[in-house]
């Protein structure tokens, strides 16, 4: 009977040719006899010394292309459990229109909501490193929602995994053992955008359902980003929801949200144009 290390030589001898591997435009022979990339100059192949066949090496162009087709990989994979998460998500028509293209920055303040939303997608990546988040908060109709759509848009144009939901509509099945589930597949996501963080009903279930979400979230080290219109984050003297905001704001970065309501501004640009037609 072969020992393990007779197999182990017989089967390397199986291995290789007695010519060189196939070469590709720009490949050269170098002065060790071996074939050398023409990108990256180093060896495709080495030579067996107890057969002299030639073997296949991988050069850093080929170990960076795997690198990048895992990558790729994962991300597909990561992309795939967000959409099974449909069901929970708030894209609509309306979200779909919440672009940088439609990010209408006349006044100051408008100016200085799109630099951020700009530049928090331009650093992402290291955004999503550092576990950086945000929370736009203020008074209703002030862009909140629509900032963080810009956002979640422009990163999903890059195909990065986002998932846009809000905490009714995450919390509204979590019970029993389907909660670890839910939380797993949430954090599949690289950036979540929890709308209207406080909308909810305020019960000691909710906000231990609210406190375990954003924990999850905390300990999976992925970002998200919240809006909502609470304003009394520093006066709160609710112990439950004292804890939530103390995860929230350890690891995101509060933007508040000032001006006149655009959705009220939009409705009195409305009437006043319905009111000249009918006046003539």
């Amino acid at each position: 009977m072969q020992s393990i290390g007779d197999l182990a030589v017989s089967a390397m001898a199986q291995l290789g040719s007695e010519s060189h591997i196939p070469a590709e435009p720009g490949d050269t022979i170098g002065e060790d006899g071996m074939l050398h990339c023409g990108v990256c100059g180093q060896k495709k192949e080495f030579r067996l010394p107890f057969n002299g066949h030639y073997v296949p090496s991988m050069c850093q162009c080929r170990r960076d292309e795997l690198a990048r087709e895992e990558a790729e990989k994962q991300r597909q994979q990561e992309l795939q459990r967000v959409r099974e998460l449909a069901s929970y998500s708030l894209v609509d028509e309306r979200f779909h229109e919440s672009t940088f293209d439609h990010f209408i920055a006349s006044a100051p303040e408008d100016q200085r909501v799109l630099r951020i939303c700009r530049n928090y997608v331009e650093h992402f990546d290291e955004m999503l490193a550092r576990n950086a988040g945000l929370i736009f908060y203020g008074s209703p109709g002030t862009g909140k929602t629509f900032a963080a759509s810009c956002i979640a848009n422009a990163l999903m144009a890059q195909r990065v995994p986002v998932l846009v939901t809000s905490i009714v509509r995450l919390t509204a099945n979590m019970f029993g053992d389907d909660l670890a589930e839910l939380l797993n597949q949430m954090n599949t996501a690289r950036l979540l955008v929890l709308d209207d963080f406080g909308a909810e009903r305020n019960t000691e279930f909710k906000a231990e359902q609210i406190f375990t979400v954003i924990d999850s979230r905390y300990a999976a080290k992925k970002p998200m980003i919240i809006t909502t219109n609470l304003m009394d984050f520093k006066t709160e003297t609710d112990v439950r929801r004292k804890r939530v905001y103390d995860r929230i704001f350890e690891v995101c970065t509060p933007i508040k949200m000032d001006g006149e309501s655009k959705r009220r501004a939009e409705g009195r640009k409305m009437r006043d144009s319905i009111r000249a037609m009918l006046e003539g």
